[in-house]
């Protein structure tokens, strides 16, 4: 149901993001504190919320509803996803895109009766009662109840498992992170694994649909362990390297400039990346034993 009242100059309007009202009395102190003055100034008194022109302009405004949305992702987030970083995800994820909708975890409260509905505030609250901050260790307790209730009635664990199948790329943020590494890593080692098909029959599905012309090659094997004998070398390699050159390689074969691969990893300038890239090279040479011009320092 809408909440309605009159403006100034007598059009009676919907009170906009009013239904978010009682949960926004949930949100603890310290977390409203990092949401900008305006919001942490407003009014916490039925009387102000609903006549005074300033906070209802507030309550109506983008800020408010992106508020509630921001916080009550950020306070369900450890009960949805325990122990598991909300950043490394980006907006496309579904457990990020569930968390940011309040209205699921909004919806639990009322029905569990641990929150009024905008109604019922308004007409069972005093005109001029103070709502104070509600202790975050409170809202805590709260929350261990609603979000595993809020996640069974609406099947999120069964979206968040098959997510976890079926990950893909649009689903981690675009900065660096171990779950990023990993995920790409596992990928692109499944991407190389090519399904065996019988080379009669590929011939035979050949001649079917080319009016009986034969198709031949020369010796395909030859390219074929070629490739195979270079993936196997290369991953070989790969495992007698430590984790921080993993990372430099990784971003390097993402793009990342050698200023920004120092930034994320903690080098005081780029040198020491190039110097490291370098010593990979080389490295990699006196493994493959194969000149690729590291030791000359023609390539980085």
């Amino acid at each position: 149901m809408a909440i309605k009242f009159a403006r100034a100059n007598g059009e009676i309007c919907e009170y906009k993001n009013a239904q978010y009202l009682p949960a926004f009395f949930l949100i603890p102190e310290e977390i409203l504190k990092r949401c900008g003055k305006e919001i942490y100034n407003l009014p916490r008194t039925k009387r102000e919320l609903l006549y005074d022109k300033k906070a209802i302009a507030m309550v109506e405004s983008d800020l408010f509803r992106l508020v509630i949305i921001d916080a009550f992702a950020y306070m369900v987030w450890p009960f949805m996803r325990p122990q598991v970083k909300r950043e490394i995800y980006s907006g496309y994820e579904p457990s990020w895109i569930l968390a940011h909708n309040p209205d699921y975890w909004i919806r639990t409260m009322v029905d569990l009766e641990l929150l009024p509905t905008v109604e019922a505030w308004i007409q069972n609250a005093p005109l001029d009662e103070h709502f104070g901050f509600v202790d975050i260790l409170e809202v805590h307790t709260i929350l261990e109840t609603v979000v595993p209730a809020t996640m069974e009635r609406y099947n999120f664990d069964r979206v968040l498992q098959i997510t976890d199948e079926y990950r893909c790329f649009e689903d981690f943020d675009t900065r660096y992170s171990l779950q990023k590494s990993e995920f790409k890593r596992e990928w692109y080692h499944k991407r190389t694994k090519k399904p065996m098909i019988s080379l009669e029959s590929f011939k035979e599905d050949y001649a079917e649909q080319n009016d009986g012309a034969e198709w031949d090659i020369a010796d395909p094997t030859v390219e074929i362990e070629l490739y195979v004998t270079d993936q196997v070398q290369v991953e070989q390699f790969i495992k007698t390297l430590n984790e921080k050159d993993i990372q430099i390689l990784e971003m390097r074969m993402l793009g990342l400039t050698l200023e920004e691969i120092a930034n994320k990893l903690g080098y005081k300038t780029h040198t020491g990346v190039l110097k490291r890239i370098r010593k990979i090279g080389r490295y990699y040479e006196k493994f493959a034993g194969v000149d690729y011009g590291f030791s000359e320092k023609k390539i980085i």
